[in-house]
């Protein structure tokens, strides 16, 4: 995972919110300030936020990270908010769509909850030096299912060969993280985070 950080809410929705008994509902410009942000990747996952799922009608699906039934104060809180995949790789539940009505013990957008986390470079398994976050990350989000283990870890192999055998001096890592870090027409790489995990604890031995 990586640390969202949050744009001001699109004038759009802070005109809908303020409307007398505004209730939520997904307006145009929430989602495409929500994708924009995030780089077109999935607040929990990683993956890449498809145009539509094979599976399903979704191409997208935002998260109230407090939930709506448990916070109605924050139901049409920006900060509150991200968006998710689909959620549903071969019918195997994970991100939003396995979270539900749930609270998670953490927030992508808090900074804290990125210094708990490291991953596997031998197969892409992503956990938590708290035991409460680990829970949420195997437990209420499902991201150590087989195809996201697998697809981290692919991404971390492909940027390590990009850097090759023997191009790993400080200045090459730190332009490689530079990379990761930076969207691209808008868009950040897939699964980034492990990679930016990766590269930094590389770098810290240079």
């Amino acid at each position: 995972m990586i640390r969202i950080i949050k744009n001001p809410e699109p004038k759009e929705w802070t005109a809908y919110r303020l409307t007398p008994n505004a209730e939520y509902k997904s307006i145009p410009a929430l989602r495409t300030a929500l994708l924009e942000e995030q780089g077109y990747i999935c607040a929990y996952c990683m993956r890449r936020i498809p145009h539509k799922d094979k599976n399903s009608n979704e191409d997208s699906r935002i998260d109230h990270i407090k939930c709506q039934s448990g916070h109605l104060d924050d139901t049409l809180v920006y900060n509150n908010m991200v968006i998710c995949c689909p959620g549903a790789i071969n019918d195997d539940f994970h991100c939003d769509k396995r979270k539900g009505e749930r609270d998670i013990s953490f927030s992508p957008v808090d900074p804290y909850f990125i210094s708990t986390i490291k991953y596997s470079s031998k197969d892409g398994t992503i956990r938590s030096s708290s035991d409460q976050i680990n829970n949420d990350i195997n437990e209420v989000l499902n991201l150590n299912n087989k195809l996201l283990k697998k697809n981290r870890f692919e991404a971390l192999q492909g940027a390590i060969s990009a850097l090759g055998k023997t191009d790993w001096t400080r200045g090459a890592v730190e332009k490689k993280i530079a990379e990761w870090e930076t969207k691209h027409d808008g868009k950040l790489y897939e699964y980034c985070g492990i990679v930016i995990w990766f590269l930094n604890k590389k770098k810290k031995l240079l």
